[in-house]
């Protein structure tokens, strides 16, 4: 398990968690086209998120809209940063149909369905069922859109999956310096995948916060980390 800098050099856990962060946000370095204005995100967004994330009473509909959006990247971050309101794109809360970039994805469905039945939702979650959610059938949903509401709706105690975050936590098991190739990612398909995944955060030593799985700082240090390897 090793933690490197942009340079190659290798760094403490803490130092790379400090590095890493700030690449997230608005006004904080790039690299390139991979980490640019285009994916960093807006503070205001971030802690609109953060107390959706806090929430211990079922999400609403206009949560849901909000985490969605957050995931797929319909927020304007640059204009929700300078209006301190959150600024959809593409008449998103109205018609819950996204595109991104390879297909259109129709939550017209399953964003209501979910808002309905939330209440229980949440209880199957936390309680003695916590795929329940991962084997729903619903519109547009598919498993890394499905994990990222089951980490909304637990308050983080699962972690919210991502490919860049997982190309990240693989690097760093591997004791890759940046800009390498990272060995045997395969895209997240099954609730055994997760359970992988979730095996795997935990053996690279991330923070837990309070009764989260990760800190939001290591999530947030671990996507862009994950953007420097291929």
């Amino acid at each position: 398990m090793a933690f490197f800098d942009p340079s190659g050099n290798p760094v403490s856990y803490h130092q790379w968690l400090t590095i890493y962060e700030s690449y997230y946000f608005l006004g904080g370095p790039t690299h390139g086209r991979r980490i640019s204005q285009g994916n960093q995100s807006s503070r205001f967004v971030e802690n609109q998120v953060g107390a959706v994330l806090a929430q211990t009473f079922p999400l609403s509909r206009n949560d849901l809209v909000l985490a969605m959006a957050w995931k797929i990247g319909l927020i304007d971050h640059q204009q929700s940063q300078a209006t301190s309101a959150i600024q959809y794109l593409n008449n998103w809360p109205a018609t819950l149909i996204a595109n991104n970039g390879y297909r259109k994805l129709n939550f017209s469905q399953s964003i209501p369905y979910l808002a309905a039945n939330m209440a229980t939702i949440r209880q199957q979650l936390l309680g003695a069922n916590p795929q329940h959610l991962f084997n729903l059938r619903l519109q547009g949903l598919g498993p890394v859109y499905k994990l990222a509401l089951h980490f909304f709706i637990t308050n983080g105690r699962n972690p919210i999956y991502d490919k860049y975050a997982h190309l990240g936590a693989l690097a760093i098991d591997q004791n890759l310096p940046v800009g390498s190739t990272v060995n045997n990612y395969r895209p997240l398909q099954s609730w055994q995948d997760y359970q992988a995944f979730q095996g795997l955060l935990r053996r690279i030593g991330l923070q837990p916060q309070g009764t989260m799985f990760i800190s939001r700082a290591d999530d947030r240090a671990l996507w862009v980390y994950g953007h420097f390897f291929r």
